[in-house]
């Protein structure tokens, strides 16, 4: 493994990106826990408020609260009373990546980050312009695969609950769960207007980030799906077996990939880069937080990056160092933008939250949250194919990339 140093200017635990095509995540930090009890009730709230510094401004939630408590038709919980004030500050915020979880929300957030977790193996996106829970691929192997769940199918309905409105992580939360439970999945396909209805066992899933293949003329193809904590050590084995196979280029395929472990993700750059910056933070103060280098060794064969609207976070770190330090050509269309980092911090009863407390910026400079990254040859794909499981042939991004690599200059 390539020495990939990170130099802290603040102390911060781990950077990294959180992550699955379930949603965009950011760049998150992992803080110490803080004490936020569920013994006590309402007392947390009244505490505060007694305490001298500049803690008036408190009062108004203690005195709502104790309204309702009083007065309201009917009983109240006081946890729940709470945990929605809470929730309404960071929602307050208006930033779609400052998010507050309860405890089961939060420990689905912590498994994620590993990859692994329990659900029926679907990858998932929304449609743009509906707003519909679409499946972009059934994960081989999983409850979903074996029951005939297939790419573009509308998933309408979980259990007892309508989709119709709801967000990309409130379907994610309907399907996962324990190993061995229940959930029933009404799917819409096609132009049938009749529903298809899938009843599914969960069990324990584990994605597999890293896809390759050899090409025609010797090229090589890696696809990552997202960053979690075992895609460096896949990638690896990955170029190792390509390189070992005799490829003479190589399709690194980027798209629809919504970010992962900044970690993971600098790791692979520094397989790819020569010596130099790959990517740094920097709070509202424009104090700069981490900054993470890559060493001499270099990928030693033309490179070509595929990217599209849907490579995000991690992927666009990668993109990015590649793009700056002219290691490879990207083809594609514009990515995401997304470049803030979240501070995930654990809190005492078990609930946690994402903040969002800086930005990262390229090796040039340059902060591409709300840019993106454009290609250095743009192409796009017809609209009668989408941008998921494109058939090879229709996949004119992919066929540029091999011709790039088959006539270098």
């Amino acid at each position: 493994m390539k020495d990939c140093k990170a130099r802290p200017l603040l102390k911060v635990a781990v950077l990294c990106i959180a992550v699955s095509l379930l949603s965009f995540f950011a760049g998150i930090t992992l803080g110490k826990t803080s004490t936020y009890k569920d013994s006590g009730s309402e007392d947390i709230v009244a505490a505060a408020v007694t305490e001298e510094s500049n803690m008036d401004h408190l009062k108004p939630i203690s005195d709502v609260m104790e309204l309702i408590k009083s007065k309201y038709i009917e009983d109240v919980d006081t946890e729940k009373l709470i945990e929605g004030a809470i929730k309404g500050m960071v929602d307050s915020l208006e930033e779609p990546y400052s998010v507050y979880m309860n405890q089961s929300q939060f420990r689905d957030f912590i498994t994620s980050l590993d990859g692994a977790f329990g659900g029926v193996g679907i990858v998932l996106s929304t449609d743009e312009n509906t707003g519909e829970i679409i499946v972009v691929s059934p994960i081989e192997g999983t409850p979903a695969h074996k029951a005939g769940i297939l790419p573009r199918d509308i998933i309408v309905k979980v259990d007892d609950v309508d989709l119709t409105g709801k967000s990309l992580d409130d379907a994610v939360r309907l399907l996962r769960g324990e190993k061995g439970t229940q959930v029933t999945v009404y799917v819409k396909r096609g132009n049938n207007q009749e529903l298809l209805k899938f009843q599914l066992t969960r069990d324990d899933i584990r994605v597999t980030t890293v896809n390759h293949e050899v090409l025609d003329d010797n090229i090589g193809y890696i696809k990552i799906t997202s960053f979690d904590s075992k895609t460096y050590n896949e990638f690896r084995q990955t170029l190792d077996s390509l390189k070992a196979q005799g490829i003479k280029g190589l399709v690194l395929d980027l798209r629809n990939n919504p970010g992962g472990s900044l970690y993971e993700s600098v790791m692979i750059a520094d397989e790819i880069l020569g010596k130099g910056i790959i990517v740094y933070t920097e709070d509202r103060n424009k104090n700069r937080l981490e900054e993470y280098f890559s060493d001499e060794e270099k990928i030693s064969m033309p490179l070509v990056v595929l990217i599209n609207e849907n490579s995000a976070s991690a992927s666009e770190i990668v993109a990015g160092a590649i793009k700056d330090h002219k290691a490879g050509i990207l083809v594609g269309t514009k990515t995401f933008g997304k470049g803030s980092v979240q501070e995930v911090q654990p809190f005492e009863n078990k609930t946690g939250m994402k903040l969002t407390i800086a930005k990262y910026y390229l090796p040039s400079g340059r902060c591409i949250d709300g840019t993106g990254i454009e290609p250095d040859i743009e192409v796009k794909l017809d609209k009668e194919t989408g941008i998921f499981n494109v058939p090879r042939e229709k996949d004119k991004q992919l066929l540029k990339a091999i011709e790039i690599l088959k006539s270098p200059e």
